[in-house]
């Protein structure tokens, strides 16, 4: 006979089974299985599972109740956006050779503005016009969906692609390790750049991250915003000069102190999810991170008195409100479905679910997206009551940062590589060099060699580094790659004799 005891143990354990079983059960009840379903869109996205999941039981049913038909969403997952952009390019590639119209895709959701504005500018046009615009053009108003905000732009033009939900870049940072160190909240990016965060700062690689790559762009927009207000002419110099110098000024200004902040790294992490886990259990203090990472781990180690041991912000005056779109691609095997997908994105029912508690009306089934709608109508009193994080309205608490694509974007790629180059190919050698300088007290001598970046200057970075990225020619950019890396790695230790030497 079973004892008492046993049978306890069994209850439980079968209770937590169920607990842990009951998401997919519900879940399995509401998607409809390849084999069984009308009809089939395919989407390519870098969105995560969560976001994945609830999507597909909204639009099923949003599509049954409209149509009476059931839609299975096949998500192609490769990555991040970089992996995404290979997949997307090879696919075209393959396309042409064989002389189809289409990638076997119907849609691309998620990810960075670069990387739809990058796949629009092809020709052939690899994108279709969104219809949306001429069915609902009351959404378009600024007053819904403005074309532009913070200097970033929310739909193109010639109308190949739409923002769906915003994204803001900032520091995750545990509250308590913070506090440990005897810093004080850190407010702006040049606070991770201190020495008493030497080996406590969690960064993510820029070349494999679209996100920490963007984070990466809006601190050097940051400080050759602040060289622009305060750089003075010179006698006889005119004012597209000063602007010329300052701009070269802040570009150095923020490579520099992107060097002081990866030296203070733990790590450099392919994947940007790891950042905000690492953070939140202690194993580092602070890192760069998007907004929504952010929130989401904020939500999960929340206390009953409302404080939470990790806290994210938007660096002071450091950070625009982007947007990650959706497109529909060029002889898409679904495109009247694909073209109702973007459409209920955009609509209330698809906006709410960005940001809703789970469990209300219209919001996600098993766990709150941590996500903020594009549609400014979207935060009124009625929506926030529903919302899991009513306060962050970017709209009311915009940071006064204004992003200037003509300063930066040109040179996207170009700069993660030199992030690559400069920090994370020869990261032992900066982390040695930074440790000799704060030992040392930074000597001017020393200092100046380990933020010598001359040789990735503006000039430079805007035009023989761009040109040879975009040229295609693999082993050529691999070898202006470890020529770079060999500058910056005879840097660091030419720093390391100096500081010895005080």
């Amino acid at each position: 006979m079973i004892s008492r005891h046993v049978r306890k143990q069994c209850g439980v354990i079968g209770a937590l089974i169920i607990v842990a079983l009951a998401p997919l059960l519900f879940q399995a009840k509401r998607i409809v299985s390849p084999g069984q379903a009308d009809l089939r869109l395919t989407v390519i996205s870098p969105h995560n599972e969560s976001i994945r999941r609830e999507f597909s039981t909204a639009f099923y049913h949003y599509y049954r109740e409209k149509s009476g038909k059931s839609v299975y969403i096949d998500w192609l997952n490769p990555g991040g956006t970089s992996e995404i952009r290979r997949v997307i390019d090879d696919k075209f590639s393959n396309a042409q050779k064989h002389g189809k119209k289409g990638i076997g895709i119907d849609v691309f959701f998620g990810g960075g503005e670069y990387d739809f504005s990058r796949q629009a500018s092809f020709e052939p046009k690899r994108f279709v016009p969104l219809e949306v615009f001429e069915q609902k053009p009351e959404w378009f108003e600024d007053s819904v969906i403005a074309q532009s905000f913070s200097g970033e732009v929310y739909y193109e033009k010639e109308r190949h692609w739409v923002g769906t939900c915003l994204s803001q870049f900032g520091i995750c940072y545990n509250t308590d390790l913070v506090k440990r160190l005897g810093n004080d909240d850190p407010k702006e990016w040049s606070d991770l750049a201190h020495p008493s965060y030497f080996g406590k700062i969690a960064l993510a690689d820029p070349q494999k991250s679209g996100s920490i790559a963007k984070a990466f762009e809006m601190l050097i927009q940051q400080t050759i915003q602040e060289r622009l207000a305060s750089t003075v002419a010179k006698t006889a110099e005119t004012e597209q000069q000063r602007r010329a110098r300052a701009i070269r000024h802040g570009w150095a200004d923020g490579l520099n102190l992107i060097q002081r902040i990866s030296a203070n790294a733990r790590y450099f992490t392919d994947s940007a999810t790891k950042i905000p886990l690492d953070v939140a259990q202690g194993d580092a203090a602070a890192g760069m991170c998007v907004d929504f990472y952010g929130r989401a781990y904020h939500q999960k180690h929340k206390k009953e008195d409302g404080t939470s041991r990790l806290e994210w912000i938007s660096p002071k005056a450091g950070s625009s409100v982007s947007v990650d779109p959706v497109a529909i691609f060029r002889g898409a095997p679904a495109p009247e479905l694909a073209q109702e997908f973007v459409t209920f994105l955009l609509s209330e029912r698809g906006q709410i679910l960005w940001n809703a508690r789970a469990g209300v009306e219209g919001g996600p089934e098993i766990r709150s997206l941590g996500r903020l709608p594009v549609r400014r109508d979207m935060y009124t009193a009625a929506h926030l009551a529903k919302f899991a994080n009513p306060e962050a309205n970017p709209y009311e608490n915009y940071n006064e940062f204004t992003y200037h694509p003509e300063y930066t974007a040109a040179g996207f790629n170009a700069m993660r590589m030199i992030i690559r180059v400069m920090c994370i190919d020869v990261h032992d050698e900066l982390v040695e060099a930074w440790q000799a300088l704060i030992e040392a007290d930074f000597p001017e001598r020393a200092t100046h060699h380990f933020h010598d970046v001359a040789i990735v200057s503006y000039e430079r970075t805007m035009g023989e580094i761009r040109e040879q990225i975009k040229s295609g020619k693999q082993l050529e950019t691999l070898g202006m790659r470890k020529r770079l890396a060999s500058v910056f790695r005879r840097n660091y230790q030419q720093t390391i004799r100096l500081a010895a030497r005080r």
